[in-house]
C-alpha cells in the first residue's frame, strides 16, 4: 500500500542519503527549518516501509515553492516522482499560493512543463571553497527589517514567517538599496537571500565584502540567477560557478518584480 505522509525524524536519514547519492547540497539552515517551523510542508511517499521519494511544498505570501523533489534512482519510471509533484502542487494550490515556483534539473523539466511551468530565467550555483580567515571583522547585523522589505519588493508581498528563522541565526548586511543574508553552518554556509534594486557595484561589493568577512574561511554557496551582474564581482573573490538549473513559474506574477533578486534564499527549494 503506498502512503503520502508528512515527514517524521525517521524519514529524514532516508532522505539526506538520497540527496548524497544525488549530489545535492542540504544546508543546515534549510534542514533546520524544514524540521522546524516548516514541518508540514515536507512530505514522503512509502510503499509499506519503503521509501519511493520526498518533496517539500513551502507557500510563503501568494508565492509557493516545490523543491526537494527526490525519488530514489532503482524506483524511477513508476510514477513516484508525478505522484509527489501533483501532492506538493495541491497543497500549494489550497494555501492560497497563485503564483507556483521550483528549480528544474534537465531529468525534471518535462514533468513540470506538462504542469503548465515556464522557464524564465537560469539559476548558476557559486561556491567559495573553504579558505583562511579574512582579517576583517564583520559589523553589526541590525539591518533586518530593511531585508525583510526588499524581499517583499521583489516577491510582491512579505515573507516574514520563512525568514525570521534565518535571520535569527544569520548575519545581515545592507548598504543603500542593497540587502543580504549570510545563513551559517558548520559546513555549508549559504549567501542568500541577496537583493539590489539599484544594481550599484559599490554596494554590491561592500554587502558582499562584510558578509565574506563574517563567513571567516567557511565554504560558502549563492544562488544566482544567470542575468545576475555580480558573476564577475564573485569569481573575483574566489567563488567558482558550480552547476545551473533552470527557475520556473506556473500562475500569477503580478507583483513580482525579479529585477533586483542578484540570489535566492536557499539553494533551489525555498525560494
Amino acid at each position: 500500500m503506498k502512503t503520502l505522509q508528512r515527514m517524521r525524524t525517521d524519514d529524514w536519514g532516508v532522505f539526506l542519503d538520497l540527496a548524497v547519492a544525488e549530489g545535492w547540497r542540504v544546508p543546515e539552515s534549510e534542514l533546520a527549518l524544514l524540521q522546524g517551523p516548516l514541518t508540514d510542508s515536507a512530505w514522503v511517499l512509502k510503499h509499506d516501509r519503503q521509501t519511493c521519494g520526498c518533496v517539500t511544498a513551502v507557500a510563503a505570501g501568494h508565492c509557493g515553492w516545490i523543491g526537494n523533489l527526490i525519488v530514489p534512482a532503482t524506483l524511477r519510471g513508476r510514477g513516484y516522482g508525478g505522484r509527489l509533484f501533483r501532492h506538493a502542487l495541491k497543497r500549494l494550490t489550497a494555501q492560497g499560493c497563485g503564483s507556483l515556483w521550483l528549480t528544474a534539473s534537465p531529468l525534471g523539466r518535462p514533468l513540470y512543463e506538462r504542469h503548465g511551468f515556464v522557464a524564465i530565467d537560469e539559476i548558476e550555483r557559486w561556491v567559495r571553497p573553504a579558505a583562511a580567515a579574512e582579517t576583517s571583522a564583520p559589523q553589526p547585523d541590525s539591518e533586518t527589517l530593511a531585508l525583510l522589505a526588499a524581499d517583499a519588493a521583489v516577491w510582491g508581498a512579505p515573507r516574514t514567517a520563512l525568514l525570521q528563522p534565518l535571520l535569527a541565526a544569520g548575519k545581515v548586511a545592507v548598504t543603500g538599496s542593497t540587502a543580504a543574508l549570510l545563513q551559517p553552518g558548520s559546513h555549508l554556509q549559504v549567501l542568500g537571500p541577496w537583493y539590489s534594486s539599484s544594481l550599484c557595484p559599490r554596494e554590491n561589493r561592500t554587502v558582499l565584502t562584510r558578509l565574506l568577512a563574517a563567513a571567516g574561511g567557511g565554504e560558502v554557496c549563492a544562488d544566482v540567477p544567470l542575468s545576475s551582474p555580480v558573476r564577475m564581482m564573485l569569481s573575483a573573490c574566489g567563488f567558482r560557478a558550480a552547476g545551473r538549473t533552470v527557475l520556473m513559474v506556473r500562475g500569477d506574477r503580478s507583483g513580482i518584480d525579479l529585477s533586483g533578486l542578484v540570489a535566492l534564499a536557499s539553494l533551489g527549494s525555498i525560494g
